[in-house]
């Protein structure tokens, strides 16, 4: 793995990551793992270590939010991938069914900060939602869109009549033996957590340079430390820890574990014929070609998956440094887990990163490619 490790030390020399976990998996064996490099930069430098806890970012939308719909929809007789939300929510103005937001052809906006209109008198981010104005419409193109997410999080809680975070452990976390996963980390564990940035000046920049956000961002009381133990994300951060399109904290082993839940074969939550539907691509009047919860590689523009995996491959990436790669045609499971935005947001490309760091080990003759 000479190389891939000499690519690795340059990433770090370059200041675009502090380190880096890795994990290659090929069907049930462990081919490859490792990690390299620094957990913290600040306030001091610590050497990452093995049980290191990840923010895994919008990692959360398919192995919590995708997974648990599901789930939902084979057991709620009446409920399936064509169900208008209105059905479950009747006063939302939006023609969009759930396969749209899970999906993301809803037409939902990317982003908005719904933390900074909630207060003891008007908590959680529900009625917000009845404000978005769709940007296209759905079924019509793929609009990657964190408030679909949020959206599923609420249907999530009322078709189950339990709240998400106590779902998910019933359903995913404790059924497949997740220890070192949460959705909310206890202040015992925090400091076995890569840290991310410091503040959230990324997020608090977009408030700022959004017209109709800027007075309410100006008076808004934003994180300023090294975020560490606690969801970078603002919206979820500020629902608890997670609002459904973040908040998961995991290790690249429990994700290894996790991965078996979207191969049809290994599936144990559902059944191979909802666990196919991972595999789908649900978007073909798009260049972004979107299964239920996941990219998929066959996609027109270039995944962060690269030419090293086959184009039915499925994955999804975090904004703080993770992404999850299944590929079906060689059973192979690639993960890399990093803290790319400690202690602060670059403006590089990081899918380029990844696919490079695929095709390194796709091509050494020492991997498992």
């Amino acid at each position: 793995m000479k190389d891939i490790e000499t690519y690795i030390y340059a990433l770090m020399e370059k200041g675009s990551i502090p380190g880096i976990s890795l994990l290659v998996g090929k069907g049930e064996e462990i081919l490859f793992k490792k990690q390299y490099g620094f957990k913290s930069l600040l306030p001091q430098k610590e050497i990452l270590e093995e049980n290191t806890l990840y923010d895994l970012a919008s990692l959360t939308k398919p192995l919590v939010t995708a997974l648990l719909t599901l789930y939902l929809l084979e057991k709620e007789k009446g409920l399936n991938l064509e169900t208008p939300i209105k059905k479950i929510f009747p006063d939302l103005p939006f023609d969009i069914r759930l396969v749209h937001l899970l999906t993301h052809s809803s037409g939902l906006p990317a982003w908005y900060p719904f933390y900074l209109y909630t207060d003891a008198q008007n908590p959680g981010y529900f009625p917000q939602m009845k404000s978005l104005q769709l940007e296209s419409r759905p079924g019509e193109k793929v609009n990657y869109s964190c408030m679909g997410y949020i959206l599923l999080y609420y249907i999530i809680e009322k078709v189950s009549a339990m709240p998400f975070k106590e779902l998910a452990q019933k359903i995913i976390i404790e059924p497949l033996g997740l220890t070192d996963t949460f959705l909310s980390l206890p202040e015992n564990l925090k400091p076995l957590a890569a840290p991310t940035e410091k503040g959230n000046l990324f997020e608090k920049q977009m408030a700022l340079a959004t017209p109709r956000h800027k007075a309410v961002a100006d008076r808004f009381q934003w994180r300023e430390d090294v975020i560490r133990g606690d969801t970078h994300d603002c919206n979820s951060h500020y629902l608890g820890g997670s609002a459904g399109n973040a908040g998961l904290f995991s290790t690249c082993e429990d994700l290894f574990k996790m991965k078996r839940e979207f191969f049809p074969a290994g599936a144990t939550i559902l059944t191979p014929e909802s666990t196919q539907l991972f595999w789908k691509n649900f978007t073909p009047f798009d260049i972004l070609h979107r299964t239920i919860g996941f990219s998929r590689n066959s996609s027109l523009s270039i995944t962060s998956a690269g030419k090293a995996l086959s184009r039915r491959a499925i994955g999804h990436t975090g904004f703080t440094g993770t992404s999850l790669w299944l590929d079906p045609k060689t059973n192979y499971s690639f993960i890399i887990l990093t803290n790319r935005i400690h202690p602060s947001v670059a403006n590089i490309n990081f899918n380029k990163i990844r696919g490079k760091l695929h095709k390194i080990i796709a091509s050494t003759s020492q991997g498992p490619f």
